[in-house]
């Protein structure tokens, strides 16, 4: 499925990763929710962007859902 994302700095997260993504409100997912995508795509453009990505719901081994996008799958800037 297709979810609008945003790109957001990351403080306090456990992850290597200083700019994060997180799903629009009004999609059906928390914002709290977590997305795994294409680190080239949250480099790509300054911090709030937004972006249209295919993802799946997922979690590893029973952990916290997070919405998955394959590194190599194309993404879309739309703000």
């Amino acid at each position: 499925m297709y979810v609008i994302v945003e790109t957001f700095r990351a403080g306090g997260e456990s992850s290597s990763a200083n700019i994060r993504v997180r799903p629009v409100a009004g999609q059906g997912f928390p914002t709290t929710m977590r997305v795994e995508c294409s680190r080239a795509m949250r480099e790509s453009a300054p911090i709030g962007s937004r972006f249209r990505l295919w993802v799946k719901q997922t979690s590893r081994e029973g952990g916290v859902p997070f919405l998955y996008s394959n590194p190599r799958d194309e993404w879309e800037r739309v703000d």
